[in-house]
């Protein structure tokens, strides 16, 4: 069977990359985005002085917090164990180091995280939006509020074995204090980041010609790798006035194209 949802976040790279600062270790889920939101808060302490109506403020920070929900289903037996294992993974992550002094074991490292999404979440330092292996890229971030839901409300299966349930879909939220490891704000002599690079990347060199009747981007192109007719099944359920890249979005224009 063609795995429609593997074989996009390939061509797009639509991956959610999380990386231990601890043991160095890599995992990555599909992005089947539900979820995105970034804030940023400004933080300010406030004095009220006497004769003043307005109180005295002093800047002390700027935070910033992302909240992700994804989901992550699965096409085949094999690939609903592989998510699974990939999901314990990712909680160990959420654990910190380990040193151990005689009998006992005291905390060495924080769990710190590398998170990495496309251009969106992404080291601006790096100049660069895409995933490298080697030296991941991704910011550096503390998670908390980290859940995960498998679904057995009758809207995905799952693997029935002995002693065994293996979830066929499920659901991951979190949210991540930032630590930007790059400078941040106007740094006298040499000005600011470039808009076109912080907080989120634009590639000014690959602008798209404006589609007649649509929302400025071409639809998908035909890929060498999966066939023209299921290619253009898939431009046409894709349009070019509709490019949600959720579970939802993907799932239900993916489920009506089958294998010839």
């Amino acid at each position: 069977m063609t795995d429609y949802i593997k074989n996009y976040a390939d061509s797009k790279s639509y991956y959610f990359h999380f990386y231990s600062v601890v043991s160095g270790e890599h995992v990555k889920f599909p992005a089947l985005l539900t979820q995105l939101d970034d804030k940023f808060s400004p933080n300010w302490s406030s004095q009220k002085v006497f004769g003043r109506q307005d109180p005295i403020i002093t800047f002390q920070g700027t935070e910033r917090t992302i909240d992700v929900a994804f989901d992550v289903p699965s096409k085949s037996v094999n690939q609903a164990k592989d998510n699974l294992v990939k999901l314990n993974k990712l909680i160990k992550f959420l654990y910190p180091g380990f040193s151990t002094q005689g009998s006992a074991n005291t905390i060495s490292a924080s769990p710190l995280l590398r998170i990495k999404f496309a251009n969106l979440i992404y080291d601006q330092s790096t100049h660069n939006p895409g995933y490298d292996e080697d030296e991941p890229n991704g910011l550096v971030c503390g998670i908390n509020n980290f859940s995960h839901k498998f679904k057995f409300d009758g809207t995905a299966g799952w693997v029935d074995e002995e002693n065994s349930a293996i979830p066929a879909s499920f659901s991951v939220s979190f949210s991540a204090m930032i630590l930007h490891t790059h400078d941040l704000g106007h740094i006298q002599g040499t000005g600011r980041q470039p808009d076109i690079e912080f907080p989120y990347f634009v590639d000014e060199a690959r602008r798209v010609e404006a589609v007649p009747g649509g929302n400025g981007a071409k639809p998908p192109q035909e890929s060498p790798d999966s066939g023209a007719e299921h290619d253009a099944k898939l431009a046409a359920a894709w349009t070019a006035t509709d490019f949600r890249v959720t579970a939802r979005g993907v799932a239900e224009r993916i489920d009506g194209i089958t294998e010839p």
